[in-house]
């Protein structure tokens, strides 16, 4: 129920219901870190099937070397306002369809940069640096090599 009040030439309303509060109150700002975005990017890249790797250039292969670890190896960011450029370096695996798997990164990591940091990643550049067999699980080793004694096991 909506009472309306007149004083003068102001009208004012007034609501059974408490006030709500602006949603656009002055808290501060936030500021993501460029490595933020390039993580999210990297682990991204990650979850697309075909990627065996990021790539590491040379001033992260040093970086490595001496004991830095970095999640976002193999993204290089570029951020202008709210909008970003990002670059992925990668290692697919052999027998992929390498196109395919570029198209899904650019489309994986744009959908997860946008969504997780409300940056625009304008564009998303891939670099395939090299190619190479995933490496095998247990259990495909424990079938491609049945005459492996299986001790302990019902197949005895």
């Amino acid at each position: 129920m909506t009472d309306t009040k007149r004083k003068g030439s102001e009208t004012e309303q007034f609501t059974n219901q408490p006030a709500a509060v602006s949603e656009e109150e002055d808290l501060g700002y936030i500021e993501l870190a460029d490595d933020v975005i390039a993580i999210v990017a990297s682990l991204a890249a990650l979850d697309v099937p075909g990627v065996v790797a990021m790539s590491t250039g040379f001033r992260e292969g040093i970086s490595n070397f001496l004991g830095k670890k970095s999640l976002a190896k193999g993204v290089r960011v570029k951020v202008t306002g709210h909008s970003c450029r990002i670059s992925v370096y990668v290692t697919v695996e052999y027998g992929c369809n390498i196109p395919e798997v570029a198209m899904k990164l650019q489309k994986k990591i744009k959908s997860s940069v946008d969504e997780m940091t409300e940056y625009t990643a304008e564009f998303v550049d891939v670099h395939i640096e090299g190619v190479r067999r995933r490496e095998k699980s247990a259990l495909e080793i424990s079938f491609n090599n049945p005459d492996e004694e299986k001790q302990g096991t019902i197949f005895n």
